[in-house]
């Protein structure tokens, strides 16, 4: 099983390659510009599109779970009333800071604090919806036992979850645990659980499957490993 140390670790680390890599590519891991480019592109689309079906636009609120330098917030920003983002790595924080100073984005507020240990300030919730962006893989099913416990306050009856995470294909959950990688550079941990674990994880938190499918169809060359693909799912808080 990984060890959430050295994940945070992990991530501190990356942190420090904003001087020599992307903006972009601090958060999401693709370090080759070509494949950068798609993969924004096409995820952007994704994202938004599911986002409009279900209805999140303009004067709702958002919540960005475990944002990173931001990447997704800065997409959402123009397109709801406030994104409320919340980001454990003090290394992304202080890049986020400085991103949104630079740009002059007025409508989101940044949170120092771990997704799954974070709640909201008395009277804030309940959000129009969450959004969780890999970070389910990052988390030991301790934290995220403790962040589905904690999710149903966020959000209210016919609230909407989106969720864009790395997800097992084999059956099974796949584990990786400090395995050197060459693409980063670096030693990798990540928890892929299956899409079945995903939506029973939900449905114990009285959420409700509305749609989900693989970010990138069959074939396409960010499908990089045979055990994994990043799948996107959309939930709604029932009752």
């Amino acid at each position: 099983m990984m060890d959430p140390t050295h994940v945070r670790d992990f991530w501190e680390r990356r942190a420090e390659r904003i001087r020599d890599l992307p903006f972009e590519s601090v958060g999401n891991l693709e370090q080759d510009a070509g494949n950068l480019a798609v993969k924004i592109d096409h995820e952007t689309q994704r994202v938004l599109d599911v986002l409009a079906r279900a209805g999140i636009g303009a004067g709702h609120r958002v919540v960005d779970l475990g944002a990173g330098v931001g990447q997704w917030a800065f997409r959402l920003a123009p397109r709801v009333r406030e994104v409320i983002a919340v980001e454990r790595s003090s290394g992304f924080v202080r890049i986020f800071r400085e991103a949104v100073a630079s740009r002059g984005t007025t409508n989101v507020r940044i949170v120092h604090e771990g997704a799954e240990t974070w709640r909201p300030a008395e009277g804030d919730a309940p959000f129009d919806a969450v959004f969780i962006s890999g970070l389910f893989v990052y988390l030991v099913d301790a934290q995220a036992d403790t962040l589905m416990h904690a999710l149903p306050a966020y959000v209210a009856p016919g609230g909407t979850v989106i969720v864009r995470d790395g997800t097992s294909i084999l059956g099974a959950r796949h584990d990786i645990d400090r395995r050197w990688s060459e693409h980063l550079g670096t030693e990798y941990s990540a928890t892929y659980r299956t899409r079945d674990e995903y939506v029973a994880m939900f449905a114990a938190a009285g959420f409700a499957l509305e749609e989900d499918a693989p970010m990138f169809p069959e074939g396409h060359p960010l499908n990089k490993y045979p055990e994994t693909r990043l799948w996107l799912y959309r939930f709604r808080r029932e009752g």
